[in-house]
């Protein structure tokens, strides 16, 4: 350890020294191995031939630098003084996967970067057999988690006081074995990007390291280690195909419509980019607790140089996502669909004009056929799942007596927010969940108590009334178009992990009022009779993995335009042709 490195740790041991009643001074918890070191290398007495300026350490200016004027934040590289040597840290980034040929256009992978799970899907449009071949891949096994889920990846992570970088399930696990007792880990990541705080530094909660990082760097890890796991999935879940490191990939983004959304966009292509350099770097580790100090000094190595990823091809809102899923191309279909995918952290609406229509042979005619979003329809809100969770945490707290004066209350709440997931979806499947507190204690809360609870009103009434706003932006010939035909609803698609939730099915139920005139709208079938023919193995999963799913496929959805009128794209442009089997 150099003196520098020893500085910024002592500096931190410093910070956590407090004043108690009576004078003294106290420090409460563990001394890290890092920080005993630190002072280690005081005693010896090595400091005293070092000099202890702050060349080292990044500056105010340079630290405002590394927020742009947009809040998306570029995250700071440590500048060094010339004059002084810098630590070395082994490590050499593999760009080895930028060097490959252009990889077929066949092969194509969705990333759906979930608030609670990660998934992904693999597509070969096998051309030879004349139809999309579609695998999901199952993230699970080599993300080490197969008992909690094969195909799902638990978006989580955990920086350990020893400065390694936890993943997956591993970083739930780490986090609760922690030797000071259960600690925060970073569960909510994609909440980072859609409000643009990349270039906000970590706090302490969840770095208790000497290294200032930003959540950028935390972003960029978890990537890494969501696309080491993609990896790892299409040697055994396509095993027999060669399927290059540079395949194509489109990744899903909530629909928020905010001005910095194409920004975001920009920074999420490049750092899906530098997840794949990166996972290949640190290939072996990535899954074992990655070094903190290791994994910076290769970001900024591989940052040092202007860098393409082409591979990363393309984004789709979550809504599109699941609209591409819906269609099979063997069948005339003609309707307005409401797509509401309930995720963990936003709720995303958006509305589609989709149109198939089939020739005298069967085929389709790809000149009148279309699937189009419609103009101003995609929106978000944030109340979703864990929405609901923090509610049902309130409720079973204020039930049980439990304040923040209480001598347990940290243990307790702990406890209880790492097993409310499983409390909400007993409450929703069985109309109760039994909850046993921490302390021992144990209280029931009933379906109908905590549908009446006035924050869960709220949440029904938020995801009605972005409903109706939604339809009454649109151009009004589209509920027009259903009106004028008594056969024809809105036809209501729900997705996501909350689609069974009671507040949301009753979207897709009776009618609803836009701008005056009732509109009458019916639900979706659960799982596409499509599907159900060529893939019912993925029934279970469907909910979760639409997105991702949908996706991969061929540009079902024209994403160059936008739907205005309810004509739009109808014998205007062609489709690609295809193919009639397994889509």
């Amino acid at each position: 350890m150099d003196f520098a490195t020893a500085r910024v740790i002592l500096s931190n041991f410093r910070d956590r020294i407090e004043v108690d009643s009576e004078g003294r001074f106290r420090l409460e918890g563990r001394i890290t191995e890092k920080e005993l070191a630190a002072l280690d290398l005081l005693i010896r007495g090595v400091a005293t031939s070092v000099d202890t300026s702050d060349a080292l350490l990044p500056s105010v200016a340079e630290r405002d630098a590394s927020v742009r004027s947009d809040g998306i934040g570029v995250a700071p590289v440590l500048v060094a003084d010339p004059a002084r040597p810098e630590t070395v840290v082994d490590v050499e980034v593999d760009l080895s996967t930028l060097a490959l040929p252009e990889a077929k256009s066949e092969y194509r992978v969705c990333l759906d970067f979930g608030t609670a799970m990660s998934k992904a899907t693999f597509v070969n449009d096998n051309e030879e057999a004349n139809f999309e071949e579609i695998r999901v891949l199952r993230l699970g096994i080599p993300g080490n988690q197969e008992e909690i889920d094969e195909v799902m990846l638990v978006s989580s992570l955990f920086v350990d006081d020893s400065s390694r970088i936890w993943f997956g399930q591993n970083a739930v696990e780490q986090a609760e074995s922690s030797p000071d007792g259960p600690r925060s880990r970073l569960d909510n990541i994609k909440r980072w990007l859609s409000e643009g705080n990349l270039g906000t530094p970590v706090d302490r909660d969840h770095n208790p390291t000497g290294c200032e990082i930003t959540y950028e760097h935390l972003v960029l890890a978890y990537l890494t280690f969501f696309t080491w796991t993609v990896n790892r999935a299409l040697l055994s879940d396509a095993a027999d195909l060669t399927v290059p490191r540079n395949f194509n990939r489109r990744f899903a983004m909530p629909c928020f419509p905010r001005a910095n959304a194409k920004v975001v966009e920009q920074k999420l292509k490049s750092l899906l980019g530098e997840a794949q350099v990166l996972a290949d770097t640190f290939d072996q580790e990535v899954d074992k607790g990655l070094d903190l100090g290791r994994f910076i000094a290769a970001v900024n190595q591989l940052r040092a140089t202007k860098r393409d990823y082409p591979f990363i091809t393309a984004s789709l809102t979550e809504p599109l996502g699941v609209a591409g899923s819906m269609l099979s191309w063997r069948s005339t279909y003609d309707a307005l669909a409401l797509v509401v995918d309930v995720g963990a952290g936003t709720s995303d609406f958006s509305l589609y004009r989709l149109s198939v229509v089939l020739d005298d042979e069967g085929d389709v005619d790809t000149a009148r056929a279309t699937a189009m979003e419609v103009d101003k329809s995609a929106r978000g809100i944030t109340e979703a799942g864990n929405h609901l969770d923090k509610i049902l945490k309130g409720l079973v707290l204020r039930r049980s007596g439990v304040t923040s004066e209480h001598p347990k209350f940290i243990n307790i709440s702990y406890d209880l927010e790492r097993n409310i997931r499983s409390y909400k979806e007993s409450l929703f499947t069985t109309g109760s969940a039994y909850i046993v507190l921490y302390s021992g204690e144990a209280i029931e809360v009933t379906l109908e108590e905590f549908l009446d609870q006035g924050a869960v009103r709220e949440f029904e009434t938020s995801l009605q009334r972005t409903m109706v706003e939604l339809l009454e932006a649109v151009n009004p010939e589209f509920m027009t178009w259903i009106r004028v035909n008594p056969r024809r609803n809105l036809t209501v698609v729900l997705t996501g992990g909350g689609a069974g939730l009671p507040m949301a099915r009753k979207l897709a139920r009776g009618s609803v009022m836009v701008n005056g005139s009732l509109i009458p709208v019916a639900a979706a079938q659960a799982f596409p009779a499509w599907l159900q023919q060529d893939y019912p193995d993925l029934e279970d999963h469907y909910g979760r993995i639409a997105v991702s799913l949908g996706g991969a496929r061929k540009n079902v959805i024209q994403a160059r335009g936008v739907a205005t009128t309810t004509g739009s794209g109808l014998g205007g442009h062609r489709l690609e042709s295809f193919p009639t089997r397994g889509v």
